[in-house]
């Protein structure tokens, strides 16, 4: 991965990367500190997280790979993912209780 570390800190709004760096460094240390750096779902889960029109070309260059993914607003913005399906199995005589079928008797001698 190639990141333009000047352009992300322009993007950010710090005057330069150090300042970006420090600050980040800081940022993430008070995160473990504090035991508030758990999973985000919403960063996560996420094929990709942006803009609405970011994530729509993101979309479309994934083709027959998006195909599913939706782009839906949060609260931490917009993200192109999957929608939460429950998970719902049809159950047929295959998975019933096998009983002793599946039991069979152990000649353990203990002295």
């Amino acid at each position: 991965m190639l990141i333009d570390y000047q352009k992300l800190a322009k993007l950010t709004g710090f005057a330069s990367y150090s300042t970006f760096r420090e600050t980040h460094k800081e940022l993430v240390n008070e995160s473990v500190t504090n035991r508030t750096c758990g999973r985000q779902p919403g960063w996560s889960e996420s094929v990709a997280v942006g803009s609405r029109s970011f994530l729509e070309t993101i979309h479309s260059k994934l083709g027959f790979r998006g195909k599913g993914r939706k782009v839906l607003e949060h609260d931490i913005g917009f993200q192109l993912r999957e929608k939460h399906r429950t998970y719902n199995v049809e159950y047929d005589g295959r998975n019933e209780d096998i009983g002793s079928i599946n039991a069979s008797e152990w000649d353990v001698n203990f002295e």
